[in-house]
C-alpha cells in the first residue's frame, strides 16, 4: 500500500452471474466492505471470503493524509523565507506571525500577494484567449490575456492584521508569495502621455499635477479612462479632481484611443476604379434601354 492509502473501507466488488436465472434483476452488482491489518483483511467475514476472477479491489486515500503545502513570505517581515501550512484555513495573519512579524521599515499597505493558477483557473484563461484572437481582439486587450500561470491578488494586509479572520484576513492556498515592500516615495506616469516617468510622491496633489510631470496627455491619450494600480495590486480609475486616490508606490496610467487604420494609395486608386467600372457599366444599360 501506498502512504497515502485508508486502511478502512476497503471494497470489492464483484459481477452478478447466474446463468441459470429465468427473470430480470435490479441487482448489478455485489460490494464487500473490510479493514486492512498488517496487509490482511479483518472484520466480519474476512476469514471465509476469497477474491473470485473478475473480482475489482478499491483502496481509497485516507481522508486525514496531506503532503506538505508551502507559502512563502519575502521583504520587510523578521524571517522570510518558505513556510509550511499548519491547517486548511490558515490567513495571511497566521502567515506573518510565523514569521515573526513586520519590521519597522514595513510599507504594509503596499503588500501583494502572487497566486499560482490552479488547473481549471489556467483552462479558462487559454479558452478566454482563444476567444479573444478569434473574435479579432485588438493586440492590447490579448495581451492582457497572457498565459502566465501566475496572477496578482490585491490585498488589504493592514486591515488583516488588524482584524484576524475577517474577510481581508484572505485564506492562504499552496504557492501563495506574500511581499512585504519598503515604503517607496515615488509614482510612475505610464501610457499615452508626453513623456512616460517616475517623479516623486508629494502629498495633496491632484492627477493633474502628476499628468504635467509626465509633459501633458499625449494626443491620443483617452483623459478620462485614467486608471491607477496600487502597489497592493489593486485597480482604481482616477478622476481628476480625487487626491486621495493617488499613493506612494502607485503607476499612473493613461490609455490611449485606438488607431483607426488610414487607407493606402492602393486601396484609394481601387476603389476608384471600381467606382469607374460600375458608373461605365450603368451607362451601358442606360443605352441598351432607350
Amino acid at each position: 500500500l501506498l502512504e497515502a492509502a485508508a486502511t478502512t473501507k476497503v471494497e470489492v466488488a464483484r459481477r452478478m452471474k447466474d446463468p441459470k436465472s429465468t427473470s430480470f434483476s435490479t441487482t448489478v452488482g455485489q460490494n464487500f466492505s473490510f479493514d486492512l491489518k498488517d496487509g490482511l483483511l479483518v472484520g466480519e467475514g474476512s476469514q471465509d471470503f476469497h477474491l473470485e476472477p473478475f473480482d475489482e479491489i478499491y483502496v481509497r486515500k485516507s481522508p486525514s493524509y496531506f503532503k506538505q503545502q508551502n507559502v512563502m513570505v519575502g521583504g520587510e517581515v523578521l524571517f522570510s523565507g518558505n513556510y509550511a501550512l499548519s491547517k486548511k484555513n490558515e490567513r495571511l495573519s497566521d502567515l506573518i506571525a510565523k514569521a515573526g512579524g513586520v519590521t519597522p521599515d514595513a510599507y504594509i499597505k503596499g503588500a501583494r500577494l502572487i497566486r499560482r493558477m490552479t488547473e481549471e483557473e489556467f483552462r479558462r484563461k487559454e479558452d478566454a484567449l482563444r476567444m479573444a484572437q478569434a473574435g479579432g481582439g485588438d493586440s492590447i486587450s490579448v495581451k492582457r490575456l497572457d498565459l502566465s500561470d501566475t496572477y496578482s491578488v490585491g490585498i488589504n494586509l493592514g486591515e488583516a492584521l488588524k482584524n484576524p479572520g475577517s474577510d481581508a484576513d484572505m485564506v492562504l492556498r499552496e504557492g501563495d508569495v506574500l511581499f512585504v515592500p519598503e515604503y517607496v516615495s515615488t509614482v510612475k506616469i505610464n501610457g499615452a502621455v508626453m513623456y512616460p516617468n517616475t517623479v516623486l510622491y508629494k502629498k495633496g496633489e491632484s492627477l493633474k499635477y502628476y499628468i504635467n510631470q509626465a509633459g501633458g496627455f499625449g494626443n491620443d491619450a483617452k483623459k478620462r479612462k485614467v486608471y491607477v494600480i496600487y502597489m497592493n495590486g489593486t485597480v482604481s480609475r482616477l478622476k481628476a479632481g480625487n487626491k486621495k486616490a493617488i499613493e506612494p508606490g502607485c503607476e499612473i496610467i493613461v490609455p490611449s484611443k485606438e488607431q483607426k487604420k488610414k487607407m493606402t494609395t492602393a486601396e484609394i486608386l481601387g476603389m476608384g476604379s471600381t467606382t469607374a467600372s460600375i458608373a461605365a457599366m450603368i451607362a451601358t444599360m442606360v443605352n441598351l434601354f432607350k
